[in-house]
């Protein structure tokens, strides 16, 4: 299974602020060029690096010209004056439009993504955290995965269990196929025959129904057993919308610090844990990613929450269509090698969307 990925979806032009202009050939190589050195060394690129790049036969001067054109154009900048280029924002939204939007992951990454994915247990949110848990090792960042959320949450089925006298287990399966599980005390006992019955009524009533049908549907069971386990099972569903929302795998918080860009920049790291923390950054990356879109890529300024203009992101959707999705991504400095990267989160959400359809019954 070979993923490709959308660059930049015609219906996420609003994060972009600025229109890419037509570089030269010449202009390009050495945008390329000092983009690609930037990324692997995190040191601004001299005109002599640039020099020695092969395939390029330019004296020089001509490269400080093109350089300084390349500054006043937005591409690249310059810490100091007497420093090499550093890609800007601009500079890597070009170098990211530039990529074959066909490429695949290569066998290597793809093999630890499955491998991965394979000996993780057969639990949708185990599976979440083993995806984000892969993406970090292999692209060294933050990455996470939001947990499976459907548009309307409803109840797949319930069961009842005997636990002892007056005390019953009500076992809730939701649609995203999360099982909860909440106690009912009854007012007397209840034999096996009641409990299989009141199952029967009460799944008739609520399963597939939302919780504000639910809510507003008018009079309630007749049977007060099926009344307590009709209320307790929409404290059930509440209980799953509100965290679900708030729920979220994240590895690799370290390996984000670890990076260069974190010396002596303490601004930069309040802004990462700013992000990280944030439910509502979450819920705005969950929109980014729209179903079948592919991965997006936003790069810092394009980012419209100010906490994340420092950084990258890639994002990708995954689940099941309408039924039920999620997203995966990574958080990274801007300084990133998203040649490698974009596929690597493109593969991992549509991996993850085929294993949460065979239990969707869906592949």
């Amino acid at each position: 299974m070979h993923a490709t990925f959308g660059l930049y979806p015609n219906t996420e032009q609003r994060f972009q602020p600025w229109s890419i202009t037509m570089l030269t050939e010449r202009k390009s190589q050495i945008l390329k060029i000092i983009a690609n050195d930037y990324i692997s060394t995190a040191v601004p690129v001299a005109s002599s690096v640039i020099a020695r790049a092969k395939g390029l036969q330019v004296s020089p001067a001509t490269i400080r010209n093109e350089m300084v054109a390349l500054e006043e154009g937005g591409y690249i900048h310059r810490p100091h004056i007497s420093a090499g280029g550093v890609p800007s924002d601009k500079g890597y939204r070009q170098l990211v439009d530039w990529l074959d939007v066909n490429v695949a992951i290569d066998e290597e990454n793809a093999s630890r993504v499955q491998a991965g994915l394979n000996e993780s247990p057969e639990d949708i949110d185990e599976w979440a955290n083993t995806a984000a848990s892969i993406m970090a090792t292999l692209l060294d960042t933050v990455a996470f995965a939001t947990p499976l959320q459907s548009p309307s949450s409803s109840i797949k089925g319930i069961q009842l269990l005997e636990l002892q006298e007056m005390l019953v287990m009500l076992v809730v399966v939701m649609k995203e196929a999360v099982v909860y599980r909440q106690l009912i005390s009854t007012t007397r006992n209840v034999t096996p025959s009641e409990l299989e019955k009141s199952r029967n009524r009460v799944n008739d009533l609520i399963a597939g129904k939302s919780l504000s049908v639910l809510q507003a549907s008018g009079s309630g069971p007749e049977e007060e057993l099926d009344r307590q386990v009709v209320k307790s099972a929409m404290e059930v569903v509440l209980r799953h919308e509100t965290d679900r929302l708030k729920s979220r795998k994240l590895q690799g918080l370290s390996r984000l610090f670890r990076q260069p860009e974190f010396e002596d920049d303490s601004e930069r790291a309040q802004m990462a844990v700013a992000a990280i923390e944030s439910d509502h950054v979450f819920e705005q990356l969950a929109m980014i990613a729209p179903s079948g879109s592919g991965a997006v890529t936003i790069i810092g300024a394009e980012n419209t929450d100010r906490s994340l203009q420092k950084f990258s992101v890639i994002v990708c959707d995954y689940g099941v269509g309408e039924e039920a999705s999620g997203v995966v991504g990574i958080l990274a400095p801007t300084r990133l090698p998203y040649e490698r990267a974009i596929p690597v989160v493109a593969y991992t959400g549509s991996s993850l969307s085929a294993v949460v359809g065979r239990v969707y019954g869906q592949s």
